[in-house]
């Protein structure tokens, strides 16, 4: 059964592979290789202790005159342990020791490949199919990358998937054999849209077909969507949706010319009338809010390799010319007073503030980091210096030199700039200066440090009241407000009310080289956590079997679930210093406590399923209108889906 399972999750329907590559998929009964995994990592094979035997499913990419030189992916299955085990291999740059002279060993530099565990299944006697699903899950994550925000190589896609060469898409068993993979990402994109797929593997979709398409071709996708989708009222919306999913999920390294094609293909669809100019500026004007809020907390001094990684700058940049061309060419859609035409001000307002704040700022040649650096990736992708990432002033190019914003604005974009000002009048866009979004896995607080985290990553709206401040002192340098207009925002924004949990006043257990809501502090002290964003909060609840919760507290139950609102943060308890819990706010009022595992050799903390690993939790603590109850001695557990 497990064989059979892992042949339908390897089926070549399941791969797009672009012409001339060919697939290769090599099945190996037995094979022995040296085989440690310590803290979540397979050790390289020359270090590992111990060897193990699997039976072995290696898929290649092969050219017309060479087989692959190494899988990219490999499915290993340890019927001893009963767990199957997904690997991938990547070409890199690294150093290989030899003997120079007797007694002397030196380095030298070498392309080598490096050996992945992206994730593992336990069958644990469930059918076929829920293998082959669980399986293609990971699969999926093996080519697409584990997190939306790549820090480590393990979260990045395959090189393959980046440049468009490859992608998976796991079929539904139930489908037709297809016995060749395919060679058209448009087909592809067909394909996910026609079988109902979820949202997200329609936007990996989609995100295959830009990559694998070039510049020049992209009018083929613009037919094909305007094809599927002109005779739907509601297929605007929904491709709306899927253009934000595509942006939430891409990794912008390596720079391609992704970034191009994805605003190529927006500002083409507004041409169209089922799709049209309000579609495009909404969904440009999203994704220019939340690129402005990411470079607000991840900025590019502190974090993305001291600035070394900029590939959201320069992806602000498409969008926000493509933004002032969109509503210079329908004004009337952006000079509107309603709430839709404040957000895509909001938008052209904040990505101003962002592109003039990195004026002159120094980068590298390319945006890249050490990590994808390190990474063979061929032509037209050179190495970056290396000294050009570890020390900003040896960077010999600087951000936006070329065209100063006011310059870029223009006299449309001008008029649009000013009435974005006036609409600071409104709480929410006074707000909106001092506006950041912070990430954090607060479900991975007992992993080791440098073990792999793959709990659910969260994200976290937050307010600074010191950058709003530093945001109008920026808008009176660059001349877009009088200092009459600086003193009465500066009032407003001292009286502004906000509700949130200050960063400064949690206790939570650091974790170096993982990204945590710690950060913030790093940004700013005064900032204050205000929600968790419903959609990553959606994303965790799906793994919690909650019945035990409504026996207790119904109020708090149906709060959790339907509030928008609701903030999830970790905290080290007070009376249990090693144990850290997790508290549920609305607003600053704690509503719900809930505790990990207490730490234990014997016990394993987290179960793995389709690539999320998730713990049970305990009810410690419930603050409904019956009063604060404490449920820490009952031992009542919010069970994990394992099959989630």
């Amino acid at each position: 059964m497990i064989g059979i399972a892992i042949d339908r999750a390897l089926r070549p329907g399941c791969f797009f592979l672009a012409p001339p590559g060919r697939l290769r998929i090599e099945r190996v009964a037995e094979e022995e290789v040296r085989w440690e995994i310590f803290r979540g990592h397979l050790v390289e094979a020359a270090f590992a202790r111990a060897s193990e035997r699997f039976a072995a499913w290696h898929v290649y990419v092969d050219s017309d005159e060479t087989p692959g030189a190494a899988p990219l992916v490999s499915v290993r299955w340890q019927r001893e342990r009963n767990t199957i085990y997904v690997t991938r291999q990547i070409l890199t740059h690294g150093f290989k020791a030899y003997e120079d002279a007797p007694g002397v060993i030196l380095t030298r530099p070498v392309e080598k490949w490096v050996t992945e565990l992206v994730g593992s299944v336990k069958p644990r006697g469930i059918d076929g199919g829920k293998v082959a699903q669980e399986l293609g899950r990971t699969l999926f994550l093996a080519v697409v990358g584990t997190s939306r925000l790549p820090i480590t190589s393990l979260e990045s896609p395959l090189p393959a998937f980046s440049l468009g060469r490859l992608a998976y898409l796991p079929i539904p068993f139930y489908l037709s054999d297809a016995q060749q993979p395919w060679s058209d990402a448009v087909e592809l994109l067909a394909e996910a849209i026609a079988s109902g797929r979820e949202l997200e593997e329609q936007a990996k979709a989609l995100e295959t077909a830009l990559r694998a398409t070039s510049l020049d071709s992209l009018a083929r996708i613009v037919d094909f969507l305007d094809e599927t989708f002109s005779r739907d009222e509601r297929s605007a919306e929904w491709l709306g949706w899927m253009l934000r999913a595509v942006f939430n999920g891409v990794a912008l390294s390596p720079y391609t010319h992704f970034a191009d094609a994805l605003v190529w293909l927006i500002i083409a669809l507004a041409e169209l009338e089922w799709f049209g100019p309000v579609e495009a500026l909404d969904t440009i004007g999203y994704m220019l809010r939340h690129l402005s809020r990411h470079l607000t907390a991840f900025d590019l001094t502190l974090f993305h390799n001291f600035g070394a990684n900029y590939p959201d700058a320069l992806f602000l940049e498409s969008l926000l010319t493509a933004h002032l061309g969109l509503s210079a060419r329908h004004p009337e859609v952006a000079l509107d007073s309603g709430r839709a035409a404040r957000l895509r001000r909001r938008a052209l307002r904040q990505a101003c503030l962002v592109r003039r704040q990195y004026e002159g700022h120094l980068v590298p040649d390319a945006p890249t980091s050490l990590g994808e650096n390190s990474r063979v990736l061929g032509e037209p992708f050179p190495r970056v210096p290396e000294e050009q990432i570890l020390e900003p002033r040896k960077r010999r190019r600087k951000l936006f030199a070329e065209t100063g914003t006011v310059d870029l604005l223009g006299p449309f974009g001008g008029r649009l700039l000013r009435k974005s000002l006036a609409d600071l009048d409104e709480p929410l866009e006074l707000r909106e200066l001092g506006m950041a979004v912070f990430l954090d896995r607060p479900l991975g607080a007992l992993k080791e440090p440098g073990e792999v985290d793959r709990t659910p990553l969260l994200s976290y709206e937050a307010f600074s009241r010191s950058i709003a401040r530093r945001r109008i002192g920026e808008l009176i340098a660059a001349g877009w407000i009088e200092e009459a207009r600086r003193v009465a925002l500066l009032a407003a924004l001292e009286t502004l009310s906000i509700q949130g949990v200050p960063v400064i006043e949690l206790a939570t257990r650091e974790r170096p080289g993982v990204v945590t809501i710690a950060d913030a502090r790093k940004v700013a002290a005064d900032f204050v956590l205000l929600r968790t964003t419903h959609s990553s909060l959606s994303g965790l609840f799906k793994h919690l079997d909650w019945r035990p919760l409504p026996d207790v507290s119904p109020e708090t139950h149906n709060w959790l679930i339907d509030d928008p609102d609701a903030l999830l943060v970790q905290h080290v308890a007070a009376d249990e210093p090693g144990r850290p819990v997790l508290r549920f706010y609305r607003g600053d009022r704690l509503r719900l406590e809930l505790g990990l595992p207490r730490a234990s050799r014997s016990t394993a903390i987290y179960e793995e399923s389709q690539g999320v690993e998730f713990p049970d939790l305990q009810i410690l603590r419930i603050c409904d209108s019956g009063g604060e109850r404490d449920f820490g001695d009952q031992s009542i557990w919010l069970k994990r889906y394992v099959d989630a």
